[in-house]
């Protein structure tokens, strides 16, 4: 918990002012491997998804004569200065209002794009493929994921109450993380499937009412591609803080911090139809403002500038 809050704390302390994202690693060694390694691949384009690597990248451009342009993919709906750096060449971001902030800050609006947080290819395109595993016809469908970090909610009592629920199944993704793969198992519960690493997770989506997960950028898109209301469960970490509070402000999900609150959540949101599908028709209408392939056409235009 005590580092939990100075990661938080040192996120927002980070983020608040220009200068505060000048990097306070062991700049010479890291920047001299980082330039070795990419005159070595020789790229004609870098895009970095990581704050720290366009800090690195900048000052390589700055001080030693690389050349190659570089794109900062912001993975988070943010806008913190940590992800700011005066030799980048564009911006993609997540959402139209991070660019109104970012253009408050002073870049230029040419520079920033916005393009949604990038997706599997399987997200972005209408037709799923069929499931390798059946599911009951005409019930409510579940997903919870997270599993693959440990996320999950673990209390026994909580798999118990949702095995109860009339016509609901669970289907929870645990990732790579067999633990809670195993503890999911050994509970036996008639409605609830434990599933594993699985490549299914575009389908799975697709045919879900609802997703409870955590605050991660990532999942958060998956889930609008998808038109998935999501209920976003203890975000903790200030990037998670700020994705919950863009699910708030556009009313497409709930965000929960304990289990009590989490299954009152649950059982208004499936009591309560109406207020699901308005869930998804804002989410259909927000996925409509934002075109995930305009990172693959941007990233092309940049070339062809060269």
């Amino acid at each position: 918990m005590r580092i939990t809050r100075f990661l938080c704390y040192f996120y927002y302390k980070k983020n608040k002012a220009p200068k505060s994202n000048t990097c306070s690693l062991p700049n010479n060694y890291i920047l001299t491997k980082l330039k070795k390694y990419i005159m070595a691949k020789d790229p004609k384009l870098i895009i970095s998804t990581f704050p720290v690597v366009s800090q690195y990248l900048s000052d390589i451009k700055k001080n030693h004569g690389l050349s190659v342009p570089f794109i900062t993919c912001i993975t988070d709906v943010v806008d913190g200065w940590e992800w700011i750096t005066p030799n980048c060449d564009k911006y993609f971001v997540a959402t139209k209002d991070v660019k109104k902030t970012m253009l408050k800050m002073g870049i230029k609006s040419e520079k920033v794009i916005v393009t949604g947080i990038p997706l599997r290819e399987e997200f972005l395109g209408s037709l799923k493929p069929l499931l390798s595993f059946s599911l009951p016809e005409g019930g409510t469908i579940v997903v919870i994921m997270g599993g693959g970090m440990g996320l999950i909610p673990k209390e026994k009592n909580f798999y118990h109450w949702l095995n109860n629920l009339e016509k609901v199944t669970t289907l929870v993704l645990t990732g790579h993380n067999k633990k809670i793969f195993n503890f999911i198992s050994k509970l036996n519960l008639e409605n609830i499937i434990p599933l594993g690493y699985t490549n299914e997770v575009a389908t799975i989506m697709a045919k879900a009412d609802l997703l409870i997960t955590k605050a991660g950028g990532i999942t958060v898109f998956e889930a609008i591609a998808s038109k998935l209301p999501v209920i976003l469960h203890q975000p903790k970490l200030g990037q998670e803080i700020e994705n919950a509070k863009f699910i708030h402000k556009k009313s497409i999900g709930k965000i929960t911090f304990n289990i009590e609150d989490l299954q009152y959540t649950i059982t208004g949101l499936l009591n309560n139809k109406d207020r699901l599908m308005k869930y998804r028709t804002k989410i259909a209408k927000l996925s409509h403002d934002i075109n995930m392939r305009v990172l693959a056409e941007e990233s092309i235009k940049l070339l062809n500038c060269l």
